[in-house]
């Protein structure tokens, strides 16, 4: 889901109630697979399948690349259909970190824009083009990515009309002159299941992880809330995949009732960045309106080929992290495609963007370009300051140079978690942060008061 300003990286509470009794939670019984063995749908007669890949093309000389097109489906889109199964067509092994397949309603993008979309380009990992999320591919998974039998993922008429591609090429060398084609092969029928089919992330977009830790925790996911915002009924889980980085170490993806844990979905009590495991659910799982989906995702930094001597946050790259869950279920319910936190906030809108608290970003950011940066420039200035540093000149003590810090530091946006972030991912992307730093760096040392 990336061109685009920072604050797109944001597309993405415990409920907890005191009661006598004893709730006992129970573990689902799932197969863990890599998905190598063949769906048993592909077998029959009226299935057909076509191929989503990317044309022949140079990946950049540079370790984290996010690449997209997007083209329309190659049969009419008169007819209605469901796709049986997906299988990843991995071209280039060493190169392909994950893939996303994304599926698009009608356009209203001009022409240009649409022969744009169907020409490879460098996006990034929140593309909003096309929202519904079809399927899901991780390096470590081979062969094909079963629908549910009685499902199957609904395109064609008054649905699906195009299809967007999202590769993450991890180039770990930088190496220059490398190409791939990778992609999907989609399995489909006119013969329609019973049940629409789709797939939610859930998970948690504000990570910390501090150097030298052997088991450190961070939690994050779908909040009751946000299910009862969304579900009108139960919906039924399927399958499920924890996607984490280099030092994921373990997880545990758990059903939250009343503040209770009722079942832990699934759990990994070991993990490998080259080979996540995907669970296939022996008995679909039910989730209730106002149940929680918690995921807790556990990371090393001190062990092993893990071990980091610096603080790793969320981030796009692979010397980031990552902690999600990607999670198929049944009935679809329109739009309930992502639902993940920041911190404790919720991010579980149609649109997938939502205001952490009192912070909305993106009219932060405009602010910040469009008075707020100019301003501290003309009312602060430069520290000038004598031989011994005692005697301060220039104007960054003055009653109009605080009034213009205040207003950028004052912010909603610039406070607690949610202001390390803005700090630490957004703001760097701005022409004038650099210099406006430089002056809240010394307003904070030279004006104590301010």
């Amino acid at each position: 889901m990336i061109g685009e300003s920072s604050y797109f990286k944001f597309r993405t509470k415990l409920v907890t109630l005191a009661f006598a009794i004893i709730v006992s939670v129970t573990a689902s019984v799932t197969a863990v697979t890599d998905g190598s063995q063949e769906c048993e749908a592909t077998k029959e007669q009226d299935v057909m399948y076509f191929d989503v890949k990317l044309p022949r093309t140079t990946v950049p000389g540079q370790v984290t690349s996010y690449v997209c097109q997007t083209q329309p489906i190659p049969m009419t889109s008169q007819h209605e259909y469901h796709a049986v199964a997906f299988e990843p067509l991995i071209d280039n092994r060493d190169l392909v970190h994950h893939m996303l397949l994304f599926g698009c309603g009608e356009t209203h993008d001009t022409p240009m824009q649409q022969a744009q979309a169907r020409t490879p380009h460098l996006c990034g990992a929140s593309d909003n083009s096309c929202r519904f999320f079809l399927v899901q591919w991780s390096m470590g998974i081979e062969g094909q990515i079963c629908s549910p039998p009685n499902a199957g993922v609904r395109f064609g008429l008054k649905s699906v009309s195009r299809l967007s591609l999202q590769i993450h090429w991890n180039n770990a060398n930088s190496t220059q002159g490398i190409s791939d084609s990778s992609g999907f092969r989609i399995y489909y029928t006119k013969r329609l299941r019973k049940y629409d089919v789709a797939n939610l992330q859930i998970g948690q977009n504000d990570l910390e992880i501090p150097p030298g830790q052997g088991h450190y925790a961070q939690t994050g996911g779908c909040s009751g809330e946000c299910t009862s915002q969304w579900l009108q009924q139960p919906i039924f889980l399927t399958r499920a995949h924890v996607h984490m980085h280099y030092i994921g170490d373990g997880s545990v993806l758990e059903l939250v009732r009343d503040g209770h844990v009722v079942k832990e979905i699934v759990r990994d009590n070991s993990y490998e960045y080259t080979k996540p495991p995907a669970h296939v659910l022996d008995e679909p799982v039910k989730v209730l309106p106002g149940d929680e989906l918690r995921l807790t995702c556990i990371f090393n930094t001190r062990d092993g080929e893990k071990q980091r001597n610096r603080t790793i946050y969320w981030g796009e790259g692979s010397d980031g992290e990552m902690c999600y869950a990607f999670i198929t279920y049944y009935p679809k319910v329109k739009d309930f495609n992502q639902c993940i936190q920041f911190d404790n906030y919720d991010i579980c809108t149609e649109t997938g963007f939502a205001p952490l608290g009192e912070c909305v970003y993106p009219g932060f950011l405009h602010a910040f370009e469009m008075g707020m940066a100019s301003a501290i420039l003309e009312q602060c200035g430069k520290v000038e300051s004598s031989s011994n540093g005692d005697n301060l000149t220039g104007r960054l003590c003055s009653a109009a140079c605080s009034d213009a810090i205040q207003e950028v530091t004052g912010h909603p946006c610039m406070q607690g978690r949610v202001g390390q972030n803005a700090r630490r991912t957004l703001l760097p992307d701005l022409v004038d942060w650099a210099a406006v730093k430089e002056i809240l760096d010394q307003a904070e040392t030279h004006c104590p008061h301010q």
